[in-house]
This record gives C-alpha cells, structure tokens and sequence, in this order.
C-alpha cells in the first residue's frame, strides 16, 4: 500500500480532517493536501512527524510493513549494538567473531562465572 493511502487511512481512523492535521503538524494545508492525493512525498523530518502523530512506525507509513508499530525489542542497547556490528561485517569477519565469543564463553565457563542455560 502506497504512502499516500496509508495516512488517508490514519487520518479517516483519527476523525481528523486535514485542516487540524496541518494545524497539529505545522504544514501548509496545500502540502499535505499533496501527500493525501499522491502529487507530492514528505521529506524524512516530515515523515518521522507523522509517524509520532500517529504513534506508527516509518516502515508502516512507507509500505514497507503492515504492522503499525514494530514489536518491542528486547535486546539491550549494547546488544543491540553487537548485532548492529555483526550485521556490518563480511561474512568471513562475522565467522570470526563468532568465534571470538565462543573462545570468551567457553573462557566464562571454565572460570565458574556462566551458568548453562538448560
């Protein structure tokens, strides 16, 4: 589904008319009436302003996901940043560091500081 159709759809789903839209979000009510009708596309700020308002993910408004929010992660932010470092790596590199981490919980283990999870 199409940029365009999905904020139709958010703005019809609030009651909103696009007056107060364009009110609330501080754009023109000629810009937005753009984005609604398809002549025209939000730049990035515009979009992640949309998103908030409508408490929706980028991935939703751009069609990319159907979900309207993304499930909640549970990963912490350093392992968030791990797998941000893993997914950037070449394969062979991300081998080694897999590698890495066995040698340090293999390490981890003998020391009697991992418990197994079983």
């Amino acid at each position: 589904m199409d940029f365009y159709i999905r904020l139709e759809n958010l703005i019809e789903e609030r009651n909103l008319t696009q007056k107060q839209l364009s009110l609330d979000l501080h754009i023109a009510s000629s810009t937005l009436n753009g984005y609604v009708n398809n002549n025209r596309e939000p730049d990035f700020a515009t979009l992640v302003r949309f998103a908030k308002y409508f408490s929706v993910s980028t991935d939703y408004l751009l069609g990319i996901s159907n979900e309207k929010k993304p499930a909640p992660s549970s990963l912490s932010p350093a392992e968030g940043a791990l797998i941000h470092l893993y997914r950037s790596l070449p394969a062979e590199r991300q081998e080694l560091l897999v590698e890495q981490a066995r040698f340090y919980q293999c390490l981890e283990q003998k020391q009697g500081r991992v418990k197994r999870k079983e």
